[in-house]
C-alpha cells in the first residue's frame, strides 16, 4: 500500500535535453537531492526531527525549517525550486505554491492550481544568453580600449615628464637670460640718464643765458653794451630797503664797485639777484623789462577793521592781479611765450631735442627694456606651463594611469530642466537649460570607490553652499562602457548629487566564462 505514495513522491523533474534524469521530490534542488533518499527516514535539514520518507510533501509541515515540504504550501518559511530546465533556477517561497500565480518558468510551481501557466524557460534562456553575450563582447571591447589607454597613459606621461625636464631647462636659461638682461637695461638706463641729465643740464644753461641775455638787454635802455648805475636804479628788485629807490648804497652793497658791467660781468655778478625776480614783459616801446616788485596793499583806518569776507575778496583780487601784471615770479623757468591766436593760454614747454649720441643711448634703453619684458614674459609662462604639468603629474589617474585621458575633459547631460557638466579631476556643474547662472555642485576631492575598487567612484566636495543647508557635494559612479558619456544624474537627498560616467578606463577585467550547470 506504500508503493503508490511513494511512486507519486519520487517524480522525474523536468531536465535539460542530453542531462541525466534525477528522481527527487517535488520542490527539491538538484543539490539537495542527497538529503531525500527513499529508502530510509528523513531528517530535518536543521536537524530538529527525523520522520517517516512517506510524510514528506505530505501537505503537513513537520520539521520546524519547513524541509519536509519542498514540493507543498503547508509551511509558511519553506522553500520550492524551480528548475527552470534552459533557464536560471529559481527559489521561491512554499506559500506561492499552487497559489494561481506562475513564478517558475517552467510552470512547476503550479502543477494541481488549474493556472495555464506555460514554460516560458527556453525563451528567457534565449533572451538572458543574447544579453549576456552583449555584456560580455562590451567587457571585451572595453577592456581592449582600456588596455590601449594603459598605454597611452604611459607614453603620456613619460612626454610630459619629457617636456617637464625640457621646460625646467628653459626656464634655468630664462633665469640667468633675466639676470643679464636685467644688468645690462640697469647699464643702459644709467648711460640713458646720465646723458639726459646731462643734455637737460646744458638745455638749462642755455636758456638761463637766454634770460640772462635778455635781461641785460631790458636794462641797457641805451643799448651801448654797458649797464650803468643810472641804468641799475631802474631795477626795481635792487631795492632792498623797500623804499621804492635803488640808492648807490643799494648798489655797492650787492655789488661792490658800480662801475658799468657788459654781459658777462652782468651774468656773473648781478644775475643771480634779478633771477627771481625777472619775467620778461612787453612794456609801452615794446622792449622787456625787470618787472617791479607789487605795491603794499592800503592798510585799513585804525578806528575799522575790515570785516573777514572783504580781507578774503581783496586777497584773491591780489593774487588775481599779481597773476595778469608785473610781480614777483617765483619759477625759475622762463615761461613759455604765449600763442599770439590765443592770448593767456600757456602751451607746454617743448620737450628737448637730444643730440644723436644722447638719442642713441636712449633708443637703447628702451631696447634693453624691451627685451627684458619679453624674456620676463616667456619666464612668467615657462613657470606656468611648468606648474600646469606638476599639477597634472601629481593626479592619481588608477593604478596604471588608465583616467588620465579624461584630465582636461568635460561631460554634458541635459534633462528637461538643466544642463550638467562633469569636468573629472576639477568639477561639477549644473545649469539651468533656459538661462541663469551656473552653481557649482563640487570640486575635485579624492577617489571614493569602496576599499576593494576605490577607483569605482570619484567624489566632489564644497560647492555651492545650499540654502540653510550644507554645500553640494556629487559622487560620480564609474561603469564599463566603450564610450565616455554621462548617463545619469539624480539628488538622491538635499545637495547630495549622484553622477554615473561610462568610461573605457573602469573595464578592469575581460568577461570571466560563465558556465549555467542547470541552463
Amino acid at each position: 500500500m506504500l508503493l503508490l505514495p511513494l511512486l507519486l513522491l519520487l517524480l522525474p523533474v523536468p531536465v535539460a535535453p542530453g542531462s541525466v534524469e534525477v528522481l527527487r521530490p517535488r520542490g527539491v534542488s538538484l543539490s539537495n537531492h542527497h538529503f531525500y533518499e527513499a529508502s530510509k527516514p528523513f531528517t530535518c535539514l536543521d536537524g530538529s526531527a527525523t520522520i517517516d520518507f512517506a510524510w514528506v510533501n505530505d501537505d503537513y509541515c513537520d520539521c520546524r525549517d519547513g524541509s519536509d515540504e519542498p514540493g507543498t504550501a503547508a509551511c509558511p518559511n519553506g522553500r520550492f525550486h524551480c528548475t527552470n530546465a534552459g533557464y536560471r533556477p529559481q527559489n521561491i517561497p512554499s506559500a506561492h505554491v499552487n497559489d494561481g500565480v506562475c513564478d517558475c518558468c517552467d510552470a512547476t510551481d503550479e502543477y494541481s492550481s488549474g493556472a495555464a501557466c506555460a514554460n516560458t524557460c527556453k525563451e528567457l534562456g534565449r533572451q538572458e544568453r543574447e544579453a549576456l553575450q552583449r555584456r560580455a563582447e562590451l567587457l571585451r571591447e572595453g577592456f581592449v580600449l582600456r588596455q590601449r589607454l594603459v598605454q597611452e597613459a604611459a607614453a603620456g606621461r613619460q612626454e610630459k615628464q619629457g617636456r617637464l625636464g625640457a621646460l625646467e631647462a628653459s626656464r634655468r636659461g630664462l633665469e640667468q637670460r633675466v639676470r643679464e638682461l636685467r644688468e645690462a637695461k640697469e647699464e643702459a638706463e644709467g648711460e640713458e640718464r646720465r646723458r639726459r641729465e646731462a643734455a637737460m643740464a646744458e638745455a638749462a644753461a642755455a636758456q638761463e643765458a637766454a634770460r640772462a641775455e635778455e635781461a641785460f638787454a631790458a636794462l641797457d635802455t641805451d643799448g651801448d653794451g654797458q649797464v650803468t648805475l643810472e641804468e641799475l636804479r631802474a631795477c626795481p628788485p635792487l631795492d632792498t630797503d623797500g623804499d621804492g629807490a635803488v640808492s648807490e648804497e643799494e648798489i655797492k652793497a650787492l655789488l661792490g664797485d658800480p662801475t658799468p658791467m657788459d654781459a658777462a660781468a652782468f651774468r656773473d655778478r648781478l644775475w643771480a639777484t634779478i633771477e627771481p625776480h625777472y619775467k620778461p614783459q612787453v612794456g609801452l616801446g615794446g622792449q622787456n623789462k625787470v618787472s617791479e616788485p607789487p605795491s603794499p596793499p592800503p592798510e585799513p583806518p585804525l578806528d575799522e577793521a575790515p570785516p573777514e569776507e572783504e580781507e578774503e575778496e581783496e586777497e584773491e583780487e591780489e593774487e588775481e592781479e599779481d597773476d595778469g601784471s608785473e610781480g614777483l615770479e617765483e619759477d625759475l623757468k622762463v615761461p613759455p611765450p604765449q600763442h599770439p591766436q590765443e592770448k593767456g593760454a600757456e602751451e607746454p614747454p617743448p620737450l628737448p631735442t637730444f643730440d644723436a649720441a644722447t638719442q642713441a643711448l636712449i633708443d637703447a634703453a628702451q631696447r634693453a627694456r624691451e627685451e627684458l619684458e619679453e624674456a620676463e614674459r616667456a619666464l612668467k609662462e615657462t613657470e606656468e606651463s611648468i606648474r600646469a604639468l606638476e599639477q597634472e603629474l601629481s593626479f592619481d589617474f588608477g593604478p596604471q594611469g588608465e583616467f588620465s585621458y579624461l584630465y582636461n575633459q568635460c561631460y554634458e547631460l541635459g534633462t528637461s530642466e538643466y544642463i550638467y557638466r562633469l569636468c573629472p579631476f576639477k568639477r561639477v556643474s549644473q545649469k539651468p537649460k533656459h538661462g541663469g547662472a551656473e552653481t557649482n555642485l563640487g570640486t575635485w576631492g579624492s577617489w571614493a570607490g569602496p576599499e576593494h575598487d576605490r577607483f569605482s567612484a570619484m567624489k566632489y566636495e564644497h560647492g555651492t553652499g545650499c540654502w540653510q543647508g550644507p554645500n553640494r557635494a556629487t559622487t560620480v559612479k564609474l561603469s564599463c562602457g566603450t564610450e565616455t558619456t554621462v548617463t545619469a544624474t539624480t539628488e538622491p537627498s538635499r545637495c547630495e548629487y549622484l553622477m554615473e560616467l561610462l568610461t573605457p578606463a573602469a573595464c578592469t577585467s575581460p568577461p570571466p566564462h560563465e558556465d549555467h550547470d542547470e541552463l
